[in-house]
C-alpha cells in the first residue's frame, strides 16, 4: 500500500502553527533586533562594520510582520533579498520564507527557498524538519528526481533529530514554548522517516517513527495516524491499527476514509492472528 498520494496543503495545515513558531524562534535566535546585533558587532574592532540603516529597517519590518498576513511578509522577504542579497540576514529570511511558502501552498518556492536556506545554514532545524516532511510526502520515488528528493528528506530528518536536542534556548523564549517548538520539529522529522520506511515496506521501523511523531506533536496530524494505522495493519498489529484509524477519523479531510478503515481493521483484529 503506497501513501504518496497525500496532498500537503489540504491535509497538513494544522501543522502550520508549529512551523510558524519554529520560524519565529529561528529569527529570534538570529536577530531579535537587527540593530542590536549590529551594535554588538561594532564593539568588536576586528569585525567592525558600517551599519546600513535602510537594510536594518527593512529586516526589522520583515521580523515585525511575522504575526500578520503571510502574503505581506512574503513580499517583504522577497523585497529584502532582492535589495540586500549579500546581507548577513538573508539566511534568516530564506528560512522564514520556506515556512511561509509552505503555509500558503507554494511548494515549488518552498523547495527553492529551503535549499538556499540550508546551503547557508545546514543546521537550520526549522527548514530541515519542514523539508523532510514535505519531500517525504510529495516526492515520487519511481522517478530519478523523486528518489533523490527522498534521499534528501531522509538526510534532513536524521540531521534534525540529531541536533534538535542540543538547541540553545533564546533568552526571550520561555521553557515550555521552547520545548513545544522542539518537539513539533522532532515530530515532523519522525513523520518523514515513518512514511519513507512505510513506502520501503519497513513496517516495524515505520511504526516506531510514526508513534514518535504523534507522541511528540502538540497537535498530532491525522495523516500521521493514517500512516501509523497502515503500518500497524501491514505488520499485523490489528488492534493498534484500529486505535490509530480511530484517531485519524476524529478530524480532518481523511476522517471519512479512516472511519471505513476502522471497520476493516476491526474485522482483521477479530478474524486474523495478530500481534
Amino acid at each position: 500500500m503506497k501513501a504518496r498520494f497525500l496532498r500537503i496543503p489540504a491535509s497538513l495545515l494544522i501543522l502550520t502553527m508549529a512551523i510558524s513558531l519554529g520560524a519565529g524562534l529561528s529569527m529570534s535566535a538570529l536577530a531579535p533586533s537587527a540593530a542590536a546585533q549590529d551594535k554588538d558587532k561594532d564593539k568588536d574592532k576586528d569585525k567592525k562594520m558600517k551599519i546600513n540603516k535602510a537594510e536594518v529597517t527593512a529586516y526589522n519590518a520583515f521580523v515585525a510582520a511575522q504575526t500578520g498576513d503571510p502574503a505581506t511578509q512574503i513580499q517583504l522577504g522577497e523585497d529584502f533579498i532582492t535589495k540586500y542579497p549579500q546581507s548577513q540576514y538573508v539566511k534568516g529570511v530564506y528560512g522564514a520564507l520556506t515556512s511561509l511558502y509552505y503555509t500558503t501552498g507554494n511548494i515549488d518556492k518552498m523547495n527553492s527557498a529551503g535549499a538556499k536556506a540550508l546551503e547557508m545554514d545546514p543546521d537550520n532545524v526549522d527548514v530541515l524538519s519542514l523539508m523532510a516532511m514535505v519531500l517525504s510526502r510529495r516526492a515520487k520515488g519511481n522517478t530519478p528526481e523523486g528518489a533523490e528528493q527522498l534521499k534528501h528528506a531522509e538526510a534532513y530528518a536524521h540531521h534534525a533529530i540529531e541536533i534538535i536536542p542540543n538547541m540553545t534556548k533564546p533568552a526571550t523564549v520561555d521553557d515550555a514554548t521552547f520545548e513545544k517548538a522542539k518537539n513539533d520539529k522532532l515530530s515532523l522529522s519522525h513523520s518523514a522517516l515513518g512514511l519513507i520506511n512505510f513506502n520501503n515496506k519497513k513496517y516495524e521501523d515505520s511504526r516506531t517513527e510514526m508513534n514518535e511523531a504523534v507522541k511528540l506533536a502538540s497537535t498530532p496530524d491525522p495523516v500521521d495516524y493514517f500512516i501509523l494505522g497502515n503500518a500497524d495493519s501491514q505488520a499485523s498489529y490489528y488492534h493498534d491499527a484500529v486505535a490509530a484509524y480511530q484517531k485519524c477519523a476524529e478530524s480532518g479531510p481523511m476522517a471519512p476514509r479512516c472511519k471505513a478503515l476502522v471497520a476493516s481493521a476491526q474485522h482483521d483484529a477479530d478474524t486474523k492472528l495478530g500481534r
